[in-house]
C-alpha cells in the first residue's frame, strides 16, 4: 500500500479509538482508524458498560437509538461481603429508564461502536500491525505492515487508543504504561444455563483475597460473564496461580454454586492485565495524545476502563479538532488535552488508589472486617447503599471522598444502625 498522508490517525480501534474516531468525524476531520485486528473481535473483559461510557454515546448521538446494541440492562448491584453477606441496591428509584449500565460483550459493542465512527465518515484500515511511531516531516510517521506488505503513513496528529497490549510499538513514544506490580491480572469465561442471577451485576469479595474479587455480569437472564481479578503484587504474595483463584471462586462462592447448579461453561478461560497509572505518567507527548489503556486510564477501584477510555477518546478529538481548525500549535493541544484529562479523569484515579491504598492498611482493624462492616451497615441504611452502588459502578466522583458534608452524612447513616 503507497504512503498516505492524513489529518489524525487513530491507532487502536476499541471503544477509546471508536469514540475518537465518531468525534473527529463529527468535527470535519480527516480521520483514519487502523487496528491491528479485523472487526468483529473478541476482547478480554467484564464487558460492563456503565454510566460513563452510555454519557459519551449520548453525546456523540448514539444513545438512546435503534441500533444501540443493548445487550442486558442492568437494574442493580449486588456486593458480596468476605463473610458472604449480600448486599442488594435496585437504582433507579422505581424509573423504568433508569439503568446501571449495561452487559454487552466486547466483540458486539465494538463492532457496533467502529461501524458508527465509519458512518459518520472515518476511514478504517483493519489488518495494519502499526510497529512504530516517529517524528516525520509535518508530523508522526506511523510504520507497520498490512497483509504482509510494509506500510506507511504521516498525520499531523496521532491519537494513541492501542490498549494495554502493544508493547512491541517503537520509537520515541511509549507504547502503553507497564502494568507494573500495582496491575491487574483478571480472567473470565461466560456461562449459560444459570437460574436465579437477575439484572444485577454482582462483585464478591472473598476472605483473605482483598482486592481480589470475583465478578458475575449477566449477558442474559440466564447467561453470565463470570471472571476473577486480582493485583499482580497481591497475585505474587499469595503464591496462588490466578485460574486457582478463579475455580475456587465458582466452587466454593454460595452465590456462585446457586446459579452454577444447572450451568454449563460455554467458552475456555482468557486472561488479560488491567494496567494503571504510575504517578506523573504523561498522556500526550507532542503530537501523540494517549487515550484509554494506553494512558492507564482503568480505576482502580473497580478495575472498569470503558467509560474512562471513551471519555478520554472524546476529548481527545476535540483538542486535535480544535487545533486543526483554529490553527492552534500541536504542543498547545497537547497542554489542552493534558488539562483536561487531570481535571476529568487523572484527579478522579489518584483519589480512587488513594481509598484503595488506604483500605488495604486500615489505620484500625483489618480490610475485610472493614467490608464486612460496609456491607451490614449499607443492609440497613438505603441512602448509604445507593452510594456505595454509585461509587462501585463509576458514576459517584471520587472527589465525594474530600467533601466534609459526606463523610458527615457517612457517619450519621453508621451510626443509626
Amino acid at each position: 500500500m503507497e504512503r498516505k498522508s492524513v489529518d489524525v490517525c487513530v491507532v487502536g480501534a476499541g471503544p477509546a479509538g471508536a469514540a475518537a474516531a465518531c468525534r473527529l468525524a463529527e468535527r470535519g476531520m480527516d480521520a483514519l482508524l487502523v487496528d491491528r485486528a479485523h472487526f468483529p473481535r473478541d476482547k478480554v473483559c467484564g464487558d460492563g458498560v456503565a454510566p460513563r461510557a452510555i454519557r459519551v454515546l449520548e453525546k456523540l448521538g448514539l444513545y438512546p437509538s435503534e441500533g444501540f446494541p443493548g445487550g442486558y440492562g442492568l437494574e442493580g448491584i449486588r456486593i458480596g461481603s468476605p463473610n458472604r453477606r449480600v448486599l442488594e441496591v435496585p437504582v433507579g428509584e422505581g424509573d423504568p429508564a433508569a439503568k446501571a449500565g449495561y452487559v454487552i460483550p466486547r466483540e458486539r459493542f465494538d463492532g457496533w461502536l467502529l461501524e458508527q465512527a465509519v458512518k459518520k465518515g472515518a476511514r478504517l484500515w483493519d489488518g495494519m500491525d502499526v510497529l512504530r511511531v516517529e517524528k516525520g516531516k509535518g508530523g508522526l510517521k506511523i510504520s507497520g505492515s498490512m497483509d504482509g506488505r510494509t506500510t506507511s503513513l504521516t498525520a499531523r496528529f496521532v491519537i494513541g487508543a492501542w490498549g494495554a497490549q502493544a508493547g512491541k510499538v517503537s520509537g520515541p513514544y511509549p507504547a502503553s504504561p507497564e502494568g507494573g506490580r500495582f496491575a491487574v491480572v483478571a480472567m473470565r469465561a461466560y456461562f449459560t444455563g444459570l437460574q436465579g442471577i437477575g439484572p444485577y451485576m454482582e462483585i464478591h469479595f472473598d476472605p483473605g483475597l482483598v482486592p481480589g474479587y470475583g465478578w458475575v455480569f449477566p449477558t442474559g437472564p440466564e447467561s453470565a460473564n463470570i471472571g476473577y481479578g486480582m493485583r499482580r503484587d497481591f497475585l505474587r504474595k499469595k503464591g496462588i496461580p490466578l485460574r486457582r483463584l478463579f475455580e475456587g471462586f465458582l466452587d466454593t462462592n454460595p452465590s456462585v454454586r446457586r446459579y452454577l447448579e444447572k450451568g454449563e461453561r460455554v467458552s475456555p478461560f482468557r486472561g488479560a492485565v488491567i494496567p494503571f497509572r504510575k504517578a506523573r505518567q504523561p498522556v500526550a507527548r507532542g503530537r501523540l495524545l494517549l487515550t484509554g489503556d494506553a494512558a492507564g486510564f482503568a480505576d482502580p477501584l473497580s478495575g472498569e476502563g470503558i467509560g474512562t477510555a471513551m471519555q478520554s477518546g472524546w476529548m481527545a478529538a476535540d483538542c486535535v479538532a480544535n487545533a486543526l481548525s483554529l490553527g492552534i500549535p500541536a504542543r498547545l493541544a497537547s497542554v489542552a488535552y493534558a488539562s483536561s484529562c487531570r481535571r476529568e479523569i487523572v484527579w478522579n484515579l489518584g483519589l480512587a488508589s488513594l481509598v484503595q491504598s488506604t483500605l488495604l492498611r486500615p489505620p484500625f482493624g483489618s480490610t475485610d472486617r472493614i467490608l464486612d462492616a460496609i456491607v451490614e451497615k449499607a443492609q440497613g441504611n438505603p441512602r448509604m447503599a445507593r452510594a456505595l452502588a454509585r461509587m462501585i459502578i463509576g458514576d459517584l466522583s471520587r472527589t465525594a471522598f474530600l467533601d466534609a458534608k459526606n463523610w458527615g452524612k457517612l457517619w450519621r447513616a453508621w451510626r443509626q444502625n
